[in-house]
């Protein structure tokens, strides 16, 4: 596809989200361009997620994940998060890999309901890695950076988040955990492009502010508060669990421990060199990702990319320059290209 045609493709998304779990139309759009560029194309994985392989060569795989749901907005959904330049640019790679015929072996992981966390387990769980396992695993999330330009942070990504809920309260009790669990947060979402930037700033700074945080969120519901807490390091989860056993007893119930998106130091330095990507020092505090169950079976890293600075993911303002979109497809595809090509060499050395 040229890059308009891929323009129109997202475009075409934009004007169609699907939910978390309802992403059929997508998919069907995703896979007929795909089949259409002569990949194997398996529709349906754990949920409406499609997997495509691109099988020119012998040697081990290079995975690739996109995600295709929107996010819940009021009265429906809407992509406020960037999954539609995602699922274009994905699209975008995967054309141009098949039409170089150059050797090597790609799959393509298009994965229904990121936005609840339920897609990558579900496809994982229906076999998505299992006809080609890859030996290593990359995906991009937009940003609100200059479009087309890179980040990505070694060692970190996005935090894991802990679910847990407290019952059995009384209403002034419900109003004291309310207001404990709020007050846990050490860190809150920007609301202005100077926020932004400094949060940016603190990102990029070795032992920075965002070493350590804690970004937590409650809601009651009738006699219990429900809440989830997203923390780095991974040690402040044991403190804080402690924290609500001590207020609470029994009464506070843990419900899922999701874990962190944890970036490979050398999958994502060697990402960096190619896309000429800055460093992050720290990950971003205010968004999990569930592309963290892929990086358990391969080491891999996900890249911030830049789609414009206006608004950032999950506000309304948020606006892509689509420009970015064959930007980040033709970057995407020299990289994926040269990691293909060195791993085929490294396994035949």
């Amino acid at each position: 596809m040229e890059h308009d045609e891929l323009i129109e493709l997202r475009r075409e998304i934009h004007r169609h989200p699907e939910l978390a779990g309802a992403e059929r139309r997508t998919a069907a759009l995703v896979a007929d361009a795909l089949r259409e560029a002569g990949l194997h194309v398996r529709t349906g994985v754990g949920g409406h997620g499609v997997v495509a392989i691109l099988d020119t060569g012998d040697g081990p795989a290079i995975g690739y994940r996109a995600d295709m749901d929107a996010v819940a907005v009021p009265g429906g959904a809407a992509h406020l998060c960037g999954h539609d330049v995602h699922t274009a640019i994905g699209v975008g790679v995967a054309r141009a890999l098949a039409s170089e015929q150059t050797s090597g072996r790609t799959v393509f992981f298009f994965q229904p309901a990121e936005e609840t966390c339920e897609g990558a387990r579900a496809m994982i769980g229906d076999g998505a890695l299992d006809p080609v396992p890859p030996r290593e695993v990359y995906a991009l999330h937009s940003a609100p950076l200059p479009a087309g330009t890179f980040a990505v942070a070694p060692e970190f990504g996005h935090p894991g988040q802990d679910i847990f809920r407290i019952e059995g309260l009384s209403p002034e009790e419900a109003r004291r955990f309310e207001s404990l669990i709020a007050g846990l947060s050490t860190v809150i979402p920007p609301t202005s492009r100077d926020e932004l930037a400094r949060l940016v700033e603190d990102m990029q700074t070795p032992g920075g502010p965002l070493t350590s945080f804690v970004y937590a969120q409650v809601h009651r519901e009738g006699d219990a508060v429900q809440g989830w807490v997203r923390a780095w390091p991974d040690s402040r989860y044991e403190e804080i669990r402690s924290l609500l056993h001590s207020q609470a007893g029994p009464r506070v119930r843990f419900i899922e421990r999701f874990p962190a998106t944890i970036n490979s130091p050398e999958h994502a330095l060697a990402g960096a060199r190619h896309l000429n990507a800055t460093l992050l020092h720290a990950p971003y505090p205010f968004n999990g990702e569930d592309f963290a169950l892929f990086l358990e079976r391969a080491p891999g890293a996900m890249f911030f990319f830049g789609v414009g600075e206006q608004g950032t993911p999950h506000t309304p303002d948020f606006a892509v320059d689509e420009s970015a979109i064959g930007l980040g497809v033709d970057a995407m595809t020299g990289f994926l290209r040269t990691r293909s090509e060195q791993l085929s060499f490294s396994s035949t050395a």
